[in-house]
């Protein structure tokens, strides 16, 4: 198929259009994996509407979040989930260290109780420090219309993107297709949550004044 592809000119669309028939999608297989594609990535963008991020929460805002996403969970499992989250960023700079910029609500931090928001926001800031983390916080009184569940884009070494939405029924993938209702209505949304929230520099003094 690359060999038609190369002999007839198409530029890649022959190849995508068989991906397209004969898996459903032009993503392979590995790209449809969302902690694979983030190990392959060299940018991830993230917008959460209403939580930190999940690459970038401490363990005890994680275990928040766990407590009452998954009420049905024993709590040793909730400290797997923990320790597994908590541990992937780090993983992530060790094997590719993408770029990372992230969007969440002013919210996410105020709605949870003093000594989860300090460390959070302790951590956030630690991990700005690297130079590789970039936050943008939405103050109160903006939202993030359109933005409905946890939104990822990410960029890959050979240039190609890719882009998961995280539902409650399990993470969605989203493929660059050329589609205006499909991954560039997505990138809309991302440039406009960019709109909304706040510089790092305004946003890193929101992050000091919440210790």
């Amino acid at each position: 198929m690359e060999t038609l592809d190369r002999v007839l000119g198409a530029e890649g669309r022959l190849i995508q259009t068989w991906q397209r028939d004969t898996a459903g999608g032009t993503l392979p297989p590995w790209m449809q994996d969302l902690q694979r594609l983030q190990e392959e990535a060299t940018l991830i963008e993230s917008i959460s509407p209403g939580l930190v991020n999940g690459l970038l929460q401490s363990e005890s805002y994680a275990r928040f979040v766990f407590r009452h996403g998954q009420p049905l969970m024993t709590g040793e499992e909730i400290s797997r989930l923990v320790a597994a989250r908590c541990q992937r960023y780090d993983r992530l700079r060790r094997k590719n260290d993408p770029d990372v910029t992230a969007v969440f609500p002013q919210t996410a931090l105020t709605c949870v109780a003093e000594e989860i928001r300090v460390e959070q926001a302790e951590h956030l800031l630690s991990l700005l420090e690297g130079g590789k983390v970039r936050v943008h916080i939405v103050p109160e009184g903006s939202l993030l219309v359109g933005v409905i569940a946890p939104l990822f884009m990410v960029r890959l070494f050979d240039g190609s993107r890719a882009a998961s939405s995280d539902m409650n029924t399990g993470i969605v993938m989203h493929e660059d297709d050329g589609e205006p209702n499909g991954f560039e209505r997505l990138s809309e949304l991302v440039k406009r949550a960019m709109g909304a929230a706040l510089p790092v520099d305004q946003s890193v003094r929101m992050l000091k004044e919440m210790i």
